[in-house]
């Protein structure tokens, strides 16, 4: 593993001088490529982007200097990617991959409706008086040449009328054999995609296809294209129109059409679209054909978020005697909401508060415990003593209670942190603020950004959880939020050591031993420990730095309590990061703590 590490920093270094020996880069050299491609994904991609961003704001800065003129090429919009499709309808993104080949798929079980043609492979095996198997192909006559008994024609047949009919043959010319018939391979089929396709073109595909196959294998339709009135032409007819919408968003396939060679799937523009925003389950833009209503946009839309409908519906629409936009408050009733959709359209819905289910955990010393619901208003004290309250061997100095915004604002800033290391590193090596930098230098850093990123804080909230205090302080008595976690252990009789000692461990609790006795018994400070900065969380969550003089007599520690040993920061001395790195370090410690806490 050193030596793994050790030839990833000597990589990181070399990537980085490369890059930086002449403070331009913006051309990347193969031997870059090539160091670039050694480090970690997520590192070399942030690292490299702030290094090209640094570079761009140079780049910037010579030209106003040189004043030279400039062209700069315009970046024309990725609607492959759906996140940047904000004019695209609902149900554009299905088609989001489309396939590098079109190859027929003939593992697809064959419904007995199906029509046999030219190009068909079929299986005929006789038993009995006769034995024989023999594979077979309906020629391009439609005929199919049986063993023994000449050719029939099958053309127009389906697969089940083709089995009763050579059963019956077989019966009634050979005497005492029986047949099997298998279709084992089914014909190809060219099928063209017009108009606003993805990919407009000939297309190869099973016998078997339908519209929606023929759909996903080509792509789907383009940004402009439609998905309610697609058209399928058949020797120059238009035989049927298909909507996406009915498979989509109902699972019906009353509009879907089994497709045969030659046919033409023609993709028109979209004429009418609709924008849903606010409190709907699926807000979006939507399309829709002449004559539907605000009813048929809100099923689109998948309903309301919330189980109280409101009253009223907010449309924009467009005055056609004003031609200006206008706003509209529609009763949310059948008369409201039968009213003809226009295209541009928007409808909009607020929610109410208060009417979102939300709860609160409870582990540990209760009466009842277990998942509380709660309202708006409710505080801690309401949900304790819905639990009945603790139970006799409940510790509520140890209470350790989990809030889920406390831990995503905790995970923002371990982030955070991790960014101003790589933008530390960019400065420090573009600055050559590091004449004598060896492999070793940006190896620990490396790996404390790893670790920053992958680190998922718990987000514990440290609480005075005494019944007794909750009761007569208003303030200590606050108000719950939906997700949160109140733990109470039982009364402990142990002390646990994390961090940088030999073995993280759970000890005996002794009230005569110091905090250098614990760090003892769990083998002593490792390598690469801070001994100036060993901390103790108290069992409520508190947490106090440890003195030189809590090793002497005068120590005290509470049954419950985590001693943790931070990470000594001196292997960052050399590239001038002790003041960001040494809290670092001390809140992963305290991470590592409270996960213990809950472990216990």
């Amino acid at each position: 593993m050193s030596m793994n590490k050790t030839l990833f920093a000597s990589k990181f270094i070399l990537f980085l001088l490369v890059c930086t020996s002449t403070y331009v880069f913006s051309e990347i050299t193969q031997n870059q490529k090539d160091l670039l491609e050694s480090l970690p994904p997520d590192q070399r991609d942030s690292i490299q982007q702030k290094m090209e961003n640094a570079q761009n704001i140079q780049d910037e800065l010579d030209e106003v200097f040189q004043d030279k003129p400039s062209l700069i090429e315009r970046r024309k919009d990725d609607f492959e990617d759906i996140d940047k499709c904000n004019v695209c309808i609902f149900g554009y993104d299905y088609f989001s991959n489309s396939p590098s080949t079109f190859a027929p798929n003939s593992s697809s079980p064959v419904p007995s409706d199906y029509i046999l043609g030219p190009g068909d492979k079929i299986l005929i095996s006789y038993s009995g008086n006769e034995n024989e198997n023999k594979e077979l192909f309906v020629t391009r006559e439609g005929q199919l040449n049986l063993p023994k008994l000449g050719s029939i024609n099958v053309t127009g047949q389906t697969f089940m009328q083709a089995v009763k009919f050579i059963e019956n043959k077989v019966t009634s010319e050979l005497i005492g054999t029986k047949v099997s018939v298998s279709l084992i391979d089914v014909r190809s089929i060219n099928v063209y995609l017009l108009g606003e396709a993805f990919q407009p073109g000939v297309y190869t595909m099973s016998g078997l296809s339908n519209v929606t196959s023929a759909l996903f294998i080509s792509g789907g339709v383009n940004e402009s294209g439609s998905l309610r009135e697609i058209e399928i032409r058949r020797n120059g007819k238009v035989i049927s129109k298909y909507d996406f919408y009915d498979f989509l968003l109902s699972g019906s396939v009353r509009s879907e059409v089994k497709l045969l060679n030659g046919d033409v799937i023609f993709i028109p523009f979209i004429k009418n679209k609709i924008k849903i925003g606010g409190k709907f389950k699926r807000p979006h833009t939507y399309e829709f054909l002449q004559g539907e209503t605000i009813a048929d946009a809100i099923n689109f839309a998948g309903g309301f978020e919330s189980v109280i409908q409101p009253k009223e519906i907010e449309l924009n629409t467009v005055s056609f005697s004003s031609l200006k936009r206008e706003v509209f408050s529609i009763p949310n009733n059948l008369q409201g909401l039968s009213r003809p959709l226009a295209n541009g359209d928007m409808i909009n819905t607020s929610s109410r508060s208060g009417i979102i289910s939300e709860s609160v955990t409870l582990t540990g010393q209760f009466m009842n415990p277990g998942e509380y619901s709660v309202v708006p208003g409710d505080t801690i004290l309401d949900v304790i003593q819905r639990a009945g309250g603790y139970t006799d061997l409940a510790f509520s100095e140890g209470a350790v209670f989990y809030r889920e915004s406390v831990a995503k604002a905790q995970k923002e800033a371990f982030n955070r942190t991790a960014d101003d290391l790589e933008r530390t590193i960019v400065e420090i090596i573009t600055k050559g603020a590091i004449p004598d930098i060896t492999e070793f230098t940006l190896a620990p850093i490396s790996i404390l950004i790893d670790r920053l990123r992958e680190e998922e804080p718990l987000g514990r909230m440290t609480i005075d959880a005494d019944l007794l205090n909750i009761k007569t302080d208003p303030f200590k008595n606050f108000r719950v939020e939906g997700g949160d976690s109140l733990h109470i252990p039982k009364r402990p009789n142990s002390i646990s050591v994390v961090g940088e000692v030999l073995y993280t461990s759970t000890l005996s609790y002794e009230a005569s031993y110091a905090v250098e006795d614990y760090i003892s018994l769990a083998g002593g400070l490792s390598e690469s420990a801070d001994s100036k900065r060993i901390f103790i969380i108290q069992p409520d969550g508190k947490s106090k730095i440890v003195k030189k003089s809590l090793f002497n007599s005068n120590n005290t520690l509470l049954p419950g309590s985590t001693i943790v040993v931070s990470r000594d920061a001196r292997p960052f001395d050399a590239v001038s990061l002790t003041q960001i790195i040494t809290p670092v370090l001390a809140d992963l410690a305290t991470s590592a703590a409270a996960i213990a806490a809950l472990n216990d």
